[in-house]
């Protein structure tokens, strides 16, 4: 499987996550993500874009 954001490849020593995991874990802002809106139920997305995810929706907080 391949990262839905940047493409790379999983790797056993990378955490990854899906849509199923976000919604159930991340509030409505992450959720609302612009990439996580366009995931279906069977992308993966890798630590390092999971990541700048949250730091986008961070800056936004007001």
């Amino acid at each position: 499987m391949n990262c839905f954001v940047c493409s790379k490849k999983k790797e056993d020593f990378e955490v990854w996550s899906n849509k199923i995991v976000i919604s159930a874990t991340y509030d409505s802002k992450v959720q609302d993500h612009n990439a996580i809106q366009k995931l279906s139920i069977h992308d993966v997305i890798c630590h390092n874009c999971m990541q700048k995810i949250l730091d986008d929706v961070d800056k936004t907080r007001v």
